[in-house]
């Protein structure tokens, strides 16, 4: 998976630079997600702005990701999800375990405030 990641504080800022994520690319997904926690802050924020369509494979790959970072006393949050992959979150039923914020600016200003 290719990604840009900068830190800020306790907060590491992810922008996925993939356009789709399938079953080809979970598993290099889930590697990354693992890489991200190891070098990343306390709180990961994941961008997807460029990420135009994600398969149940690619869903369950940031399922794993959630998992390893509450293991690790962590968090990874999403923003900036497109309409067509908001639709797929929730037919999924997952907006309970996946935190998203329109905007990744929202999402820090939300850590903030509750830091």
């Amino acid at each position: 998976m290719k990604y840009e990641m900068h830190t800020q504080g306790t907060t590491s800022v992810v922008k996925v630079l993939n356009s789709r994520i399938t079953y080809a690319e979970a598993p290099d997904m889930k590697t990354t997600f693992l890489k991200m926690l190891a070098e990343g802050g306390d709180t990961i924020v994941i961008n997807l702005a460029p990420l135009e369509y994600i398969d149940s494979t690619g869903l369950g790959a940031f399922l794993f990701g959630i998992r390893q970072a509450e293991a690790n006393d962590k968090e990874i949050i999403f923003c900036c999800l497109n309409d067509k992959i908001k639709s797929l979150v929730r037919i999924a039923r997952l907006e309970s375990v996946l935190e998203i914020y329109e905007t990744e600016e929202e999402a820090l200003r939300e850590l903030g405030e509750n830091r």
